[in-house]
């Protein structure tokens, strides 16, 4: 068994492809170097990241694969599967062998699960941008947090940005201590291991206690429906959002 250990970026996945094809290597598998654990029956193959070389097989699937093909692959890389790097690689490594367009061929693993990722991510961003709820700071700062289980901070922060109006805020992942920052304009993420240091505004606890009446006011005791609502509203992602607190 033969792997590839990369950087977990979408350069590394180009790197990776990059030695596949020059020295003719066709990985079983692609991981994360920083969680890598050696295998006896595996070779370990590792790949640094070089930006030329990068760069060029860019080119190559902008060629082929079209505008929106690094794009699928940087959102199957936010993925919490444990495949996600591998799927990304082998979609890469298929349009590059087949010099063309390979999203509609879902009868080939390959892309179907290439697909399948991209989508499971690509969902969960659309649920939560409506789970996320926002607290307001003393200072007028919007701040949120949450535990998603893809990494989808970076796909949420522009969301928010339009939504907010030139409103600064926070997306806090809480899970992998990474944050959006917007001054209302602009977007930086990074990491963080701070605990958040959060002081509501004076509104806030009026206005967090008349949400908590509105969604208590909307059930119906003797029709609970408790089913539906975890579907509409599955309880992992209940953690933050106030309406639901006892």
């Amino acid at each position: 068994m033969k792997i590839f250990t990369i950087e977990n970026s979408i350069d590394g996945i180009l790197c990776a492809l990059f030695v596949s094809f020059t020295e003719k290597i066709v990985p079983d598998k692609v991981q994360d170097f920083k969680s890598f654990q050696p295998r006896i029956d595996a070779v370990d193959i590792k790949i640094t990241t070089d930006f030329a070389r990068a760069e060029r097989v860019k080119k190559a699937l902008f060629n082929y694969g079209g505008d929106d093909i690094i794009y699928l692959m940087k959102i199957c890389l936010m993925s919490c599967e444990e495949n996600a790097l591998t799927s990304a690689f082998n979609y890469g490594y298929l349009t590059l062998k087949l010099r063309k367009n390979v999203a509609d061929r879902l009868s080939e693993k390959i892309v179907s699960d290439f697909s399948y990722t991209v989508q499971k991510v690509l969902h969960e961003r659309h649920i939560v941008s409506g789970f996320l709820r926002f607290s307001e700071s003393e200072r007028g700062i919007m701040y949120a947090r949450y535990s998603p289980d893809n990494d989808i901070t970076q796909l949420l922060a522009p969301f928010f940005l339009k939504r907010l109006g030139h409103v600064p805020f926070i997306i806090h992942d809480v899970k992998r201590g990474k944050i959006s920052i917007s001054d209302g304009y602009s977007i930086k993420t990074d990491f963080t291991d701070l605990a958040p240091n959060f002081t509501p505004s004076a509104n806030e606890n009026r206005l967090q206690n008349l949400w908590r009446k509105y969604f208590n006011s909307v059930n119906i005791k003797q029709r609970p429906h408790l089913k539906q609502q975890d579907c509409y509203f599955p309880r992992r992602y209940r953690k933050y959002c106030f309406e639901t607190w006892e």
